[in-house]
């Protein structure tokens, strides 16, 4: 982890970080003082102590290892497997998408975590939560979504996300076909229609067989 002005929490002197990077002190008094002007009031004596003592007094490495430490590590998930309506759908019409993810990382998730919508075409979702989940483990979530009410094809993007928003984890996304309202009407009237079987066999025993033309 580089030591820098971006990747420092709170607002830290780079200028400042330099002129002690370059005494080369060996003041351990010293070098605890600076690491708390660093990093700040919240840092107390016994643990800039202790992370000193365990990157060998070396300034610079122990900011980094405080910070790889403190900095929350997000959870981790994958998608497996993606149920998305088949047929097109009618403008407006409701819909539910479920996508199956598994936890491919190290630490359980916290039952804060919730799926909801991120960009792409608006479908009304509504945000769900996500069960705690052990690692190596999988799960189902499932969205009830609207249609647009505009023919076409639509998507829509998902995230997985912290209570503090970050996201975890692959982007989710569902793709579906919206047909106008009278071409919903003529499938459906076409599939009411019955199948004119009895005639086609009626037309079939009639047919003269290859005796028949014979004679």
């Amino acid at each position: 982890m580089d030591v820098d002005g971006s990747s420092l929490p709170g607002e830290i002197d780079q200028n400042l970080l330099l002129q002690f990077s370059c005494m080369n002190t060996t003041d351990r008094e010293e070098l605890i003082n600076q690491m708390q002007r660093l990093l700040g009031p919240s840092l107390n004596y016994n643990t800039a102590s202790f992370f000193l003592d365990m990157s060998n007094w070396n300034l610079q490495a122990a900011i980094c290892c405080y910070l790889d430490y403190t900095t929350p590590k997000l959870p981790s998930m994958s998608l497996k497997a993606a149920e998305s309506p088949t047929s097109a759908v009618s403008p407006g019409s409701c819909f539910d998408q479920t996508w199956s993810i598994a936890n491919t990382g190290v630490e359980q998730w916290p039952g804060s975590c919730r799926l909801i919508q991120a960009g792409g075409e608006p479908l009304g979702a509504t945000s769900v939560y996500v069960p705690s989940l052990p690692p190596g483990h999988s799960t189902t979530v499932t969205l009830k979504l609207v249609a647009p009410t505009s023919p076409g094809t639509h998507r829509g993007y998902f995230h997985l996300v912290t209570d503090k928003g970050d996201q975890i984890g692959d982007t989710l996304w569902v793709e579906i076909t919206v047909e106008s309202e009278m071409t919903m009407a003529l499938v459906e009237q076409l599939a009411a229609l019955p199948v004119p079987s009895s005639r086609l066999e009626d037309s079939m025993t009639q047919m003269p067989t290859q005796d028949d033309q014979m004679c």
